[in-house]
Parts: structure tokens; C-alpha cells; sequence
């Protein structure tokens, strides 16, 4: 089927891209039927062929590599109580690789205050214990002494307050598609597609900075997170997890852009800040070619131009010129379509002229077979031509071999596409002249 493009600057959103298969262990049979031609005895099949065959899938810890963004950014601090928190998942059929039993999916990220959870670590069977064992043993065959992490709540009341239902597991999951060009959203990824899981609580600031942690936790086999009514709260799995801090200030770009340490655009000197240049820079220590120090000047992006014209030792474009390459060299998407751009040029290129030299040569092979056929008819009767062209007026074989001979010589000064070094053209011009001799 054929994907829409999906346009520039815009997102379309999917409620879920479910897998052709759930991650598990398939019993795959097969079997052959045989039967006998019209009267021929009956012929007994042969014994019914099984294998299996392992669907994988992250469980028990997700890598950093699948996480493509998360809001708010790890031990960030500022304003964030007016929007959900969420990660980016660059698979988009991650959340339902694994699934409940009525499809609910297995991801759901919780937002937990400081001194409401702890998390904890040890062998899976003491994590989470051995009723969520055997129910994770019945999906697929674990090791109860695996090394995990878990988010364990400070009591069920807590619990049951912070877990979202399991239909509204579903609808904090969804799926959406960005066009690739869109590199904020995109980034670097290849396809485009990616899956999102939402919490289901505002980091809301408290009377001063409130820490917060999100905690992206696993559902798989675990029915007992809703129906436990009494006892301690059940611990989850926990696939990954990152903090933040919500306070009244911060985080915006003004905020950041307001608190920025200008000695990151250059020092100040021993009597202050350094008096702008009449072209709007700053005058910098820097270090010639040669390893000798000299002074240059450098305009920031956050500083404004100044009216007179730049001096000659500004190094302001050769700076954005050069952070330009250490950014495209970094992104791997770019590079790859750079790659692929140049090879498709190349070859065409070189598919051009390759056509356009063979179809020199075929013009020098029919114009010096006419010749060949003039210069026999001069010839006094009973002279033999030294090269008599072919019957059907083609030319003989050792002008060609002389033809492309030239051709080659006058081509050892450049690339080839027959990659001929100058020996050839020799090579070339003595076959020629053998074969012309020996006829």
C-alpha cells in the first residue's frame, strides 16, 4: 500500500499501529498433503514438520536508543505545570508489542512527586513477586533471577490514585507521523513514525520547586495493578525513568535566553567587558594558523551588527561556516542523502559519457570503413588492399583497434571511465598494428 506523504510542517496522528505478530515464542507446523494420480495407489504424507520461531521485543529495560524525545527534558527545571508529560518512542508499534489480554497496551508512564515512590532494584522474582512471576512465565519463559528496576508507591491509596484505568492506558497512547524534512520534529529519524505515551497528571509547583520523576513502566501480565484492594501496592516494572523540577520560573527561551552567561561570547578583558567593535563584534584572543596568538573579532548570533562593514580579521562566517559542518556531519539522515545524492549524479555522469563515447567511436568505425571502401576501388585491379574491409562495408577490425586506441590516449590527462591507464593506449596501438601486419 502506498503511504500519503505527509505535509510539510503538519503531523497526523493514529490511535495505534499494532504489529503483525506480539512479541512471544510461535509454535510454527507444516505439513504436506499427498495424493495419489487418478488410480494410483494411496502414497502416506510425511510426518508433520514443527519449529519455532521468537518474536522479540524490549520487557524489562527499554534503551536509551529507543527513546526519541520526552517532555520535560531530563534535570531541566521551569514552568512545565501546564502540560502533560510524555515520551517520544521511535518505534511505532512499541506499545502494543506487548499487550494485556483485552489490547490494552503494556507502556504507561507515571508521574510520581518526590515522597510518593521509591524505586528499587534487585532479581526480578524479589521485585515484583512471585503471583506476577508465574503470570509474566505464562507470556514467555523468564529468569527470576534477572536484575531489574521497579517503582514501588508509598501505599495503595497512592497507587490507585496515580494508575491510570485501563481505558485510559489506551487513550494516553497514540501514534503519530511527521514529515521528515521537519528535522525538529523529525530529527534524525529514517522513517518518520513514531509512537507517544502520555502521563495522566500535571506537574503542578508546589510552594517553592517541586522535583518530579516520570516513570515509564511495564503492564504486561499484570492485572493485579487494578484489581488489588488491600495489601501493599503492587511494584511495576520500570523500563525507564528521568527527572525534572516544576518551579513558578524557568524554562522558556526567554528565561534561558535572559540568563545566558555572556562570558560564553566573550571573556571580559581585565578592565571590564570589551567595548564593541564598530562592525558589532567583540575583540577575541585567538591563535593563527602557525600556532602564534593574534586578535580577532567575532560576532555572536545574540549580538546585533554593528554599521560599519566587517574587518578583515572577523571570523564570524568562518565560525558559522564551521559549526554548519560539525552539524551536518553529525546528523546521520543528512549524510546518507548527501552519499546517495552523489552517487546518483556520478552515475549518471558517467552513464552520459560512456554513451557519448561509444558513440564517437561507432562514428570513427563507420567513417573509416567507407574510407577503406574508397581507397579499394582506387587501387589498380590486382592489388590487394593491405586491409580489405568486411562484405558489408564495415571497417576492418585493426582501424578500429587504432580508433579507440586515440581515444584512449587523448583521455590519460582525466579520469576514465574504463579506468585504462596510459599503458593501454600502447597496448591498443600495437594490437592494431599486428593485426594489420598479419592480414
Amino acid at each position: 500500500m502506498t503511504e500519503t506523504p505527509v505535509a510539510p510542517g503538519s503531523v497526523r496522528l493514529y490511535d495505534r499501529v499494532e504489529p503483525a505478530l506480539r512479541a512471544g515464542l510461535y509454535r510454527v507446523s507444516s505439513s504436506l498433503d499427498v495424493r495419489p494420480a487418478a488410480g494410483g495407489a494411496a502414497l502416506a504424507a510425511p510426518p508433520t514438520h514443527a519449529t519455532h520461531v521468537q518474536v522479540d521485543a524490549p520487557r524489562f529495560i527499554l534503551d536509551a536508543g529507543e527513546i526519541a524525545a520526552q517532555h520535560p527534558p531530563a534535570d531541566a527545571a521551569g514552568t512545565f505545570a501546564d502540560r502533560l508529560p510524555h515520551v517520544v518512542l521511535g518505534r511505532r508499534t512499541l506499545p502494543w508489542e506487548r499487550r494485556l489480554g483485552d489490547g490494552t497496551p503494556w507502556l504507561a508512564l507515571l508521574l510520581v512527586r518526590a515522597g510518593e515512590a521509591v524505586l528499587v532494584e534487585g532479581a526480578l522474582q524479589q521485585v515484583v513477586g512471585s503471583t506476577a512471576l508465574a503470570a509474566l512465565g505464562a507470556n514467555q519463559p523468564v529468569d527470576p533471577n534477572r536484575p531489574v528496576r521497579g517503582v514501588r508507591m508509598k501505599d495503595l491509596a497512592t497507587f490507585r490514585a496515580l494508575l491510570p484505568s485501563r481505558a485510559e492506558v489506551g487513550l494516553l497512547t497514540h501514534v503519530r507521523r511527521v514529515d521528515l524534512a521537519d528535522t525538529a520534529l523529525a530529527g534524525t529519524d529514517d522513517d518518520g513514525w513514531f509512537s507517544v505515551v502520555t502521563a495522566n497528571r500535571l506537574p503542578l509547583a508546589g510552594d517553592g520547586p517541586t522535583k518530579w520523576t516520570a516513570c515509564l513502566v511495564s503492564l504486561e501480565a499484570r492485572d493485579d495493578a487494578w484489581t488489588t484492594t488491600t495489601g501493599p501496592s503492587p511494584t511495576l516494572l520500570l523500563l525507564a525513568s528521568w527527572s525534572f523540577v516544576t518551579s513558578s520560573a524557568g524554562g522558556t527561551f526567554e528565561r534561558l535566553a535572559a540568563d545566558l552567561d555572556v562570558a560564553a561570547f566573550g571573556a571580559p578583558g581585565p578592565g571590564g567587558a570589551p567595548p564593541p567593535r564598530p562592525d558589532g563584534g567583540i575583540g577575541l584572543a585567538g591563535t593563527a594558523r602557525d600556532g602564534s596568538p593574534t586578535a580577532v573579532g567575532y560576532r555572536s548570533p545574540l549580538r546585533g551588527a554593528g554599521a560599519g562593514p566587517a574587518a578583515p580579521d572577523d571570523v564570524t562566517d568562518a565560525a558559522a561556516y564551521e559549526l554548519g559542518r560539525l552539524l551536518a556531519a553529525a546528523d546521520g539522515r543528512f549524510i546518507r542523502e548527501v552519499v546517495g545524492w552523489h552517487r546518483s549524479a556520478e552515475a549518471t555522469a558517467r552513464s552520459a559519457d560512456a554513451a557519448r563515447r561509444r558513440a564517437a567511436v561507432v562514428g570513427d568505425y563507420l567513417a573509416g570503413g567507407a574510407r577503406a571502401l574508397a581507397a579499394t576501388a582506387a587501387r589498380p585491379a590486382g592489388d590487394a588492399p593491405v586491409d580489405p574491409p568486411e562484405p558489408d562495408g564495415r571497417r576492418p577490425q585493426p582501424l578500429l583497434a587504432r580508433a579507440l586506441a586515440d581515444r584512449l590516449a587523448a583521455r590519460t590527462d582525466r579520469a576514465d571511465l574504463w579506468q585504462a591507464p596510459p599503458q593501454a593506449a600502447t597496448a591498443a596501438r600495437a594490437i592494431g598494428s599486428n593485426e594489420g601486419e598479419g592480414r
